[in-house]
């Protein structure tokens, strides 16, 4: 199950936003997080403009969170961090972002 996330605030910034956000951990804990989208990590994923960047962002920051594994993450990151990890991350985030998948 995708941990739950809460995006607390929005921001925007020279070249994108930045969020703040949290997540709870397995254990019950709250992982605050800083998460920056530029631009164009926003228009790579969700290139018909249909979704929010706050409903990218969490996207994207669910995907992280899901498939960090054993790593410690950072409690400022970007966006783009979701393709280091792995080179699917790119589709998977665009696709949960695909009106089909919005209520």
């Amino acid at each position: 199950m995708p941990p739950p996330i809460e995006i607390l605030t929005e921001t925007e910034i020279e070249r994108g936003w930045r969020f703040t956000a949290h997540a709870v951990q397995p254990e019950g804990a709250l992982l605050p997080l800083t998460l920056e989208l530029s631009w164009a990590d926003y228009d790579h994923w969700c290139p018909d403009g249909s979704a929010p960047p706050a409903a990218v962002a969490e996207s994207a920051l669910r995907w992280i969170l899901e498939h960090r594994g054993d790593r410690v993450l950072p409690a400022r990151l970007d966006a783009s961090h979701a393709r280091r990890l792995h080179p699917d991350a790119d589709r998977a985030i665009r696709a949960s972002l695909s009106p089909l998948d919005r209520p």
